[in-house]
């Protein structure tokens, strides 16, 4: 499986917590849409060049007749990509099918934000393919979002769900943030009532986090903001994972809950190591073997200059990320896997770390599975750190 990631960096204002790269206005669109459709075509071999080779007879056979694994996951994130019309979004996927070799009925996701949504335009949205919505509601509260500094009310969040619904989208997820010195323990059940109760199969949570040089940590360094407490944001993923798991929700990565089977394959495709073609500014890229990542500008990227580094990873490299990557999901290290593929001295490695961990209670093993449980997974950078070479 492989899947392409499209990096649109623009938004109607910046958001006081935000980390990601974008820009809080529309002023280059045209250019970069201009710039996007040249790097589609500019880079559709890379996956190729990566040398992602697979066996299924669906995939397409290649001019020296080895075959190519299809893309089967689209992700359009940013950002806010629900700020492009709907004949721009159909446009990029014209010329994606045109240079790509697309799986059937690839997962084909938009970030969206709920001040963006009309029950029109998420039925348009649906006629031209996209089938997952990703929607930054962040709470339900209107005292929450105001401290975030987001520009939808509660009100509308609920109203763009019942529209999404209506539109014939079934795989919705939403984005919650818990942890806010806004917010109780109490208000944060209600959050998770209501996301319940829209019967919804995926939730991203996320604690708040201070990310440099953001709206909110200045404010906060200011005095004026409220701070963010560490025990808050404890108290609220504990009350998380319990809720979910009450409602048997999969607890499959440290901040994703969904129900059976309906996880998001192109982030799933991150913490397995599946090579992916990341597009548009700040966008990373991986072929099996390196990485590279686009200049995180969009006056430069609107000049055509795309890739900005690329880093060769060495089988150390590999190996430490292999670790930290699948200690982060339910599905754990797989240690067989480790020896097969990367080689007994890895396994033997791996297995030999691990044994003091799990003797404090910090790693848990299963036959050939290292894992974290629940209570465990907010450790998981650290807990991987004891397993690097």
């Amino acid at each position: 499986m492989a899947g392409i990631y499209i990096h649109i960096p623009f938004c109607k204002s910046k958001c006081g917590y935000c980390g990601f790269y974008s820009l809080p206005s529309l002023k280059l669109k045209d250019r970069f849409l201009e710039a996007l459709k040249a790097e589609i075509v500019e880079r559709k071999d890379y996956l190729q060049r990566g040398g992602l080779r697979v066996k299924p007879a669906i995939a397409p056979v290649l001019e020296d007749g080895c075959k190519l694994s299809p893309i089967e996951t689209i992700y359009f994130g940013g950002g806010t990509p629900s700020l492009l019309s709907v004949d721009e979004i159909q446009d990029l996927l014209h010329l994606i099918n045109k240079h790509y070799p697309i799986a059937e009925n690839p997962e084909i996701t938009l970030e969206a934000n709920p001040d963006t949504l009309s029950l029109d335009y998420l039925k348009s949205l649906r006629n031209i393919g996209i089938n997952r919505l990703s929607i930054g509601i962040q709470s339900f509260f209107d005292n929450d979002l105001k401290y975030l500094g987001r520009k939808h009310d509660a009100c509308h969040a609920r109203q763009c769900l019942d529209w999404a619904r209506q539109a014939g989208f079934s795989n919705i997820s939403i984005d919650l943030i818990y942890g806010l010195p806004t917010s109780n323990a109490e208000q944060w059940n209600q959050n998770l009532d209501l996301f319940f109760e829209y019967d919804l199969p995926h939730l991203s949570a996320y604690a708040l986090t201070l990310e440099p040089n953001s709206i909110l940590t200045k404010q906060i360094e200011l005095g004026k903001a409220q701070p963010i407490s560490d025990d808050d944001a404890l108290r609220g993923y504990h009350i998380l994972c319990q809720r979910a798991a009450a409602k048997g929700f999969l607890h499959y990565e440290i901040s994703n809950f969904c129900q059976r089977g309906m996880h998001s394959k192109h982030n799933a495709s991150y913490w397995f190591g599946t090579p992916y073609l990341g597009l548009g500014p700040s966008a990373h890229s991986f072929d099996g073997a390196s990485r590279q990542w686009n200049v995180s500008s969009v006056e430069k990227y609107c000049s055509f200059s795309f890739c900005n580094e690329k880093e060769q990873l060495t089988p150390e490299q590999q190996y430490d990320e292999y670790v930290m990557l699948r200690l982060r999901t339910h599905w754990g290290i797989d240690l067989k896997w480790l020896k097969r593929e990367m080689g007994e001295r890895f396994s033997t490695y791996c297995e030999r770390q691990a044994l003091p961990l799990i003797a404090q209670g910090r790693l848990s093993q299963t036959r050939e599975f290292l894992y974290l449980t629940d209570q465990q997974m907010l450790f998981a950078d650290g807990v991987a750190e004891e397993l690097f070479i």
